[in-house]
């Protein structure tokens, strides 16, 4: 969990850092072009079976979470180059709450007391953020908390899919698709969709080569890793455990944000976050197996 930890904070960092000098569509084709690379270098390695194997007899359910999770992933690198990243990272744990609503529409399941109980208490803090936080545009909230939808949208998509093949198959056909469709974003799309802002500094020095090119290979070493050492963790503890480590992304995002970039998280958000990460504790507690709900961790680029 800690390799997890560490990618997804060198992820949200180097999103930041390359937002002064890349649009939102050139740092996602970027991130796609490394992962398709990084992919398909791990299944031409592998096993011969393991290659015949990649092309599934149906296309038709990788093309639609692959063209979400393009959607999503747009939506969440431009809340991580534009909104504290404090806050982002609080936003992406309503996750659950996204999950439940899709499992009631799709699979009429309901989740149990405990359950209950915390996604009304993470609802709760989400509307705390949405209506007390006015430090932030609420258009631009909107636009993170529809990045998390969508994202834990495409995660049960995955959990689909990786019941019925491997996850690096997945993972390959999935940038396989994205790759076209971003190239056609950054031929067709105005620049001044998303103009770069000013470009983040360090609050130490630094030369300016050296963090463009240390944020471009975290960006596109940690995007697989995070994925690989999540899907490992998995298997060695409990979604309490998993939970409660994950958690641990908001404090370090936080003091990472500080540290490097001399950001401080508005005063706002204590009481909310803290609001949303109790909900998210209580929604994972063990609960007996006939009714239990595994929220779904969702909102990662």
């Amino acid at each position: 969990m800690s390799a997890y930890l560490a990618s997804y904070l060198a992820i949200a960092l180097s999103i930041r850092l390359l937002s002064g000098y890349l649009t939102i569509i050139e740092i996602g084709l970027l991130r796609s072009v490394g992962s398709l690379a990084i992919a398909g270098a791990a299944v031409w390695a592998g096993e011969a079976e393991q290659r015949r194997n990649v092309l599934p007899p149906k296309l038709r359910e990788d093309v639609v979470r692959s063209v979400l999770h393009l959607a999503g992933s747009l939506a969440l690198i431009w809340s991580l180059a534009h909104l504290p990243l404090a806050l982002v990272t609080t936003i992406e744990f309503s996750g659950p709450l996204f999950a439940a609503i899709l499992l009631f529409l799709v699979l009429r399941r309901r989740p149990g007391i405990g359950a209950a109980l915390g996604l009304a208490v993470l609802a709760t803090g989400i509307g705390l953020l949405v209506f007390r936080l006015d430090a932030v545009p609420d258009h631009d909230l909107a636009i993170a908390i529809g990045a998390v939808a969508i994202l834990t949208t495409t995660n049960l998509m995955l959990a689909r899919l990786a019941a019925q093949r491997s996850t690096l198959s997945i993972v390959l056909l999935m940038h396989a698709i994205q790759l076209p469709l971003y190239l056609l974003l950054w031929f067709f799309v105005p620049e001044q969709w998303s103009p770069p802002p000013q470009p983040y500094r360090l609050a130490f020095d630094i030369p300016e080569l050296a963090v463009i090119g240390g944020a471009v290979l975290a960006l596109i070493v940690g995007g697989f890793v995070s994925q690989a050492a999540l899907a490992n963790a998995s298997r060695h503890a409990t979604p309490l455990q998993l939970c409660s480590a994950d958690t641990l992304r908001v404090p370090l995002i936080t003091l990472a944000a500080y540290l490097l970039l001399a950001e401080l998280p508005p005063a706002e958000l204590l009481l909310p976050g803290l609001w949303v990460l109790c909900g998210v504790v209580i929604t994972s507690l063990p609960v007996a197996a006939g009714g239990k709900l595994r929220p779904e961790q969702a909102g990662r680029a």
